[in-house]
């Protein structure tokens, strides 16, 4: 009898591995009561009845993640939730398996930040086959089809639209031109570097369609760069773009870390730094309003970002989940949060109030 327990313990020990092989995925969830970035217990079992909200985040690598992450948990501890809260590492196959998780759960809710634009329809169907609202925050799930309570995020095309602009205009400014005439920005000639960050991410196309908008009514001759939302992969990409073409003037990037990664080259190549009415220096223009660039904008290094809210973006999507939970609906099917251009005037004027002076940590 020993020998025979013996063995079907072994069985059982090799069957859970199986099962936890399956997938060929590495799991990055958070383990069970891990605090999270904000100093909430997370992943805990549901207790006396209490409400789990499952977080799909794509990563914790940028501090605006840090910051929206910090934004929900505040929230959902204010409303008396607990949250389960997954990172995906920017992988949407590891994103849709936790969605899965989360869904095999019973979780209340689920808040996603879509690894990909497409990708992302799997995981919102899982959802509505468990009956789970979901709602996406900072990026859409591109097909109308897919059934989102509610998708709050800024502006991203307004973004791009509004760093664009602000680059052309200290361009403009150097050149003795108008921006606001449309002549003038035909007279406008040179090289400006478009910044990609992950070409999949919708905040990406949608920035993408602000920036060629504006640019597309000057005479500038537009490079692309990849930079994945990444300070290492932008300055490994501009490095020979630098290089290669010594006259760039202007370089828009889709978020801050883009724009850290591409000052970092602009130091790799030219050794420094010129000063700022220097019309041989690169003007730099970020965008989300990332700790570092905003240290760099006070320094002088860094000309702009256009600044997102993600502890306010946290909050509202917070809210808007419990208005669905309380047997409601959410306020609108798409909630955009407010975006400010940075430059160094506001940074030091608005010293303590930005989201990036809130954080209680950083991304590492």
């Amino acid at each position: 009898m020993q020998q025979i327990n013996r063995r079907m313990f072994a069985l059982s020990v090799v069957a859970g591995m199986v099962l936890v092989g399956c997938g060929g995925e590495k799991s990055t969830q958070t383990p069970t009561g891990t605090p999270n970035s904000a100093g909430t217990t997370v992943g805990s079992p549901p207790a006396g009845g209490v409400k789990v909200v499952g977080v799909a985040l794509t990563s914790r690598n940028h501090n605006f993640f840090i910051g929206m992450e910090q934004g929900i948990t505040e929230e959902l501890a204010a409303q008396g939730y607990k949250a389960d809260i997954q990172i995906a590492e920017d992988s949407a196959p590891t994103q849709q398996q936790q969605i899965d998780t989360l869904a095999r759960k019973g979780v209340n809710a689920i808040i996603m930040v879509p690894a990909g634009a497409k990708e992302a329809i799997a995981c919102v169907e899982i959802a509505n086959k468990a009956n789970i609202p979901i709602f996406c925050i900072d990026r859409r799930v591109t097909d109308p089809s897919a059934k989102v309570a509610s998708t709050i995020e800024t502006d991203n095309k307004a973004m791009g639209e509004e760093a664009a602009k602000y680059g052309v205009a200290l361009l403009c400014k150097r050149k003795g031109l108008d921006p606001n005439k449309p002549e003038d920005l035909q007279k406008l000639t040179g090289k400006v570097v478009h910044l990609w960050g992950k070409p999949e991410a919708s905040s990406a196309q949608d920035r993408a369609e602000g920036i060629d908008k504006v640019l597309k009514q000057t005479g500038l001759t537009v490079l692309k760069a990849f930079g994945n939302f990444s300070a290492k992969t932008s300055q490994e990409e501009m490095a020979p773009l630098l290089t290669a073409n010594p006259n760039i003037e202007l370089i828009v990037c889709h978020n801050d870390d883009n724009a850290i990664g591409a000052y970092n080259a602009i130091l790799d190549i030219k050794k420094a730094r010129e000063a700022a009415n220097d019309p041989k220096r690169i003007i730099l223009i970020g965008m989300d309003g990332n700790q570092p660039a905003i240290e760099k904008i006070r320094a002088g290094e860094i000309e702009a970002t256009v600044s997102q809210e993600p502890l306010e973006m946290g909050k509202e999507t917070e809210k808007q989940v419990k208005k669905v939970l309380d047997g409601g609906q959410p306020d609108k099917p798409y909630i955009p949060i407010r975006h400010t251009l940075i430059t160094q005037k506001e940074a030091n004027e608005m010293k303590g109030k930005l989201w990036s002076d809130q954080l209680k940590s950083t991304a590492k």
